[in-house]
């Protein structure tokens, strides 16, 4: 235990006697205080209370000096806390290196204070003005101990350069010295010029609350932030949500930034209206509603919280618009039964992931825009982790606590994932990983778009999955290989059925399912956290092969299930082709996990065609990541050894180029001497130069629909690819002559004149 902690260990220790005295001495103490205060305790944490909401002086901002007085004397008497409120319409939250500099500053107070009858050496009016310059000092360091302490200093500087001799003028200096030195920490602390109480507001950060939420934000970014960016989020009910993104001066992170409405800019009126309605809403608990359902409860209180806010606008008399009431009602919605302020966050379309690390109440928000992760100026209270495990437990069915310490469950209204550890998991308390789902398939020209793929990986893509090949997708945790296989299944021609498997469902189905696609999904028991009510994922698989034929996807491939489908696919009784992601950074490493790990036969692994791999780039060493695939490679076929080396089964037919920032085809690809597509090309009756050129076709026909999108950015979603793809077939039908030998040129031509046609009218 280091010395900090052993500090604090007694301050703590101090308190708790400091609390039974304070209990002895009963109602004569609490008349005895200057500021209505409580001390409230939370497992290790002491919070001082100051309720302002009634304060007879009218403050409630350590900007005004009263408030700073009544501040530091319950500091005084209060030894060790972990946070200071300010409670009134809004409360104001000091904590951590905020909190211990009040406390520094407290204790500056009481130790000047110890030098007021100090005599000086000297008589007459010079003693007398210096006596009353130093008293005035004193007495105004209870309201003020920055300026004190500042002109303290100055006064130093001062009499120093005047470079006098005396004795009685050195005796001074040494006197004033001993005065800020009392608290060495606060030369650090104090610097420069100091203007009160502008010093107040800016260098002493509250974390910020309306009355309704225990969600605690800063309000102002801090002094090491430079403005980047800012956008704003549409939420529901007209509410608009600000964005803004600063980069750190001093280390390579970005800040995430947000006030919602009801943390600023709402009148008192309006907050008084909603913590009212809220309170009556906790009492409120009908028999007939599933508060299981979230979709179902929140509906219902956003309904009545309308109802509800009407009639507390008409008892105060304040005049509402029905959009006004509609905004309030979705704020009341968001804390009742909603997410709060986090799912604001998971709104932000930009926004990928949120993590919140333990313990919450003192690590603010993670999130992750455009793949880059930034911390936020959002902190979670205790009761939000609390609260949300708990309704997590009841709408998942599983069970969560020591002996069950992960949870992992889908919150599809959010169309988000969650995932919870805690104790013994994790020491420090509960911690949540959200990670969100594409609120739209991606496609491969969206890819291009992003970098991901170059045009021609694209078309090759594209040959593949019309192809009917067996493909995995591997990468790490974030490297975009859901969104890859997304796009891979739009590739599959309309006509063709397509059974999934997932444990967490992330695959987007109903939104393929309104394109037209006929995919029916199958959901699995949860690799953890699941319970034994779920189908186990080696009896849905079973299940699946029975299903007639047609593309199997499995959303994650990672159990000993694995080794049915192998086998499944080795007699191709698993239908046209399995489609699936795993965890792995190179082909080696998934053919070693599948091998070696799984128990898959290495013969069987050869009913893999191809594995293409994804992952988290940082071009040029710089800390930003880029999604991109960075392998295409297919498995070799032939004769094997028993034990064949994993460099020796694979054929690269596109690498990575980082010096480029592109795939960049081998010769098997230029020179046609890919063993898979010469697979394709003979299955389909062509030869290997028709196939390179079915192929090439495809690339130009991807990057013409990812050059319109990078101007009208609808035409790379997912409906509007749908639409190209569904006419290249049709072409492909058309444009075959009696032999079954296909024009591809003409089918581009043919493609170019409707895609042209398709744009115009639908841009």
């Amino acid at each position: 235990m280091d010395t900090k902690q052993i500090n604090r260990k007694m301050a703590l220790h101090t308190a708790s006697i400091v609390d039974a005295l304070k209990s002895l001495t009963g109602k004569k103490k609490d008349e005895e205080r200057i500021c209505s205060y409580k001390v409230r305790k939370y497992k290790h944490q002491r919070i001082i209370i100051l309720d302002c909401k009634n304060c007879k002086s009218g403050s409630s901002s350590i900007t005004d000096p009263a408030c700073r007085e009544y501040i530091f004397q319950i500091l005084n008497c209060e030894p060790a806390a972990n946070r200071l409120v300010l409670s009134h319409l809004f409360d104001r939250d000091y904590e951590m290196e905020n909190l211990d500099f009040l406390y520094l500053l407290a204790r500056f107070i009481n130790n000047i204070h110890e030098y007021k009858n100090s005599e000086f050496g000297m008589q007459g009016e010079q003693y007398k003005a210096r006596k009353e310059w130093f008293l005035s000092i004193i007495n105004a360091s209870t309201s003020d101990p920055v300026k004190a302490y500042s002109e303290i200093r100055e006064k130093i500087k001062t009499l120093q350069k005047s470079n006098t001799q005396a004795t009685i003028e050195s005796d001074f200096i040494s006197l004033l010295e001993k005065m800020i030195s009392s608290v060495p920490m606060l030369a650090d602390r104090i610097k420069g010029e100091v203007e009160s109480p502008e010093y107040y507001r800016n260098i002493i950060k509250s974390l910020v609350r309306p009355g309704f939420s225990t969600t605690r934000i800063y309000t102002a970014p801090p002094s090491n932030t430079e403005f980047l960016e800012r956008y704003e989020v549409q939420r529901s009910c007209g509410r608009i949500l600000p964005i803004t993104i600063y980069t750190l001066t001093d280390r390579p992170e970005s800040l995430y930034f947000t006030i919602p409405p009801e943390y600023d800019n709402m009148r008192p009126v309006e907050l008084e209206i909603i913590e009212s309605v809220r309170k009556k809403l906790m009492r409120h608990r009908p028999k007939d509603i599933n508060f299981s359902e979230s979709a179902n409860s929140r509906d219902y209180f956003a309904r009545l919280g309308t109802q509800m806010i009407s009639e507390e606008a008409r008892e105060k008399d304040l005049k509402l618009t029905p959009d006004e009431i509609n905004v309030l009602s979705d704020i009341l919605a968001k804390y009742t039964t909603g997410l709060g302020i986090l799912e604001d966050v998971l709104s932000d379309e930009r926004v990928t992931d949120v993590y919140v690390n333990s313990p919450a109440d003192i690590n603010p928000i993670h999130v992750v825009v455009d793949g880059e992760e930034c911390f936020s100026n959002i902190y979670l209270s205790q009761d939000d982790i609390d609260s949300m495990i708990t309704r997590f437990r009841a709408i998942s069915g599983r069970p969560f606590g020591e002996a069950n310490p992960v949870l992992d469950m889908d919150l599809p209204e959010f169309k988000t994932r969650v995932s919870v550890i805690g104790d013994p998991l994790s020491s420090g308390g509960l911690a949540y990983a959200f990670r969100k789902h594409a609120r739209n398939p991606w496609t491969l020209p969206k890819l291009i778009n992003t970098g991901s793929i170059t045009p021609l990986a694209a078309g090759l893509l594209s040959f593949l999955m019309d192809g009917q090949s067996s493909v995995l997708v591997a990468g790490g945790v974030g490297s975009g290989k859901t969104s890859l296989l997304c796009a891979l299944l739009l590739e599959i021609p309309q006509k063709y059925r397509i059974l999934t498997i997932e444990d967490t469902p992330e695959l987007p189905i109903e939104n393929l399912q309104k394109l037209g696609c006929k995919i029916q999904a199958m959901n699995t028991k949860s690799a953890v956290g699941g319970t034994n009510i779920e189908v186990n994922p080696e009896t849905a698989l079973r299940a699946a092969l029975r299903m007639g034929n047609a593309t199997l996807v499995l959303g994650e491939v990672r159990g000993p299930e694995v080794k049915v489908l192998y086998e499944a696919m080795q007699v191709g009784a698993s239908g046209n082709s399995v489609i699936g992601t795993i965890h792995g950074a190179s082909t080696r490493a998934v053919y070693e996990r599948i091998v070696n790990s799984l128990g898959v036969p290495a013969p069987s692994f050869r009913s893999t065609d191809a594995v293409i791999v994804a992952q988290n780039v940082r071009i040029s060493g710089t800390m930003k990541k880029k999604k991109r695939v960075v392998e295409i490679a297919e498995v070799t076929g032939g004769e094997w050894e028993e034990h064949p080396d994993a460099d020796d089964i694979f054929n690269d037919i596109m690498v990575f180029d980082a010096a480029r920032d592109k795939l960049i085809a081998t010769d098997l690809l230029d020179r046609g001497g890919s063993e898979l597509v010469s697979k394709i090309a003979h299955k389909w009756g062509m030869g290997i130069d028709e196939a390179s050129l079915n192929i090439k076709v495809r690339a130009r026909i991807k990057e013409t629909i990812a050059k319109v999108g990078e101007l009208h950015p609808k035409f790379v979603e997912s409906d509007m690819v749908m639409k190209a793809n569904n006419a290249f077939c049709l072409y492909l039908e058309q444009m075959q002559d009696d032999k079954g030998k296909v024009d591809f040129h003409g089918v581009y031509d043919r493609w170019m004149a409707w895609y042209h046609d398709f744009v115009e009218k639908n841009r």
